[in-house]
């Protein structure tokens, strides 16, 4: 089996105001931590995503990047 093809996704999970999770996703995304922190750092002081019941979020709960590999089968 080949590799097809491989992408990377950047999830980033927040928690709101009533401490629910809120999370989203980046396709091919930077790797280094430290740009991956400063950007939910300001995604977080700018207040610029909110949920219905728990207002804005609050925090960075985790980050990960999500490799997804797709095989052929010949």
């Amino acid at each position: 089996m080949a590799i097809k093809s491989e992408t990377k996704t950047l999830r980033l999970t927040f928690v709101d105001g009533i401490n629910k999770n809120v999370s989203y996703s980046i396709a091919s995304p930077k790797a280094d931590k430290a740009t991956v922190d400063a950007a939910a750092n300001a995604i977080v002081d700018s207040k610029i995503f909110a949920t219905d019941d728990g207002g804005n979020l609050t925090g960075l709960k985790s980050s990960q990047i999500v490799t997804r590999k797709v095989e052929t089968l010949e």
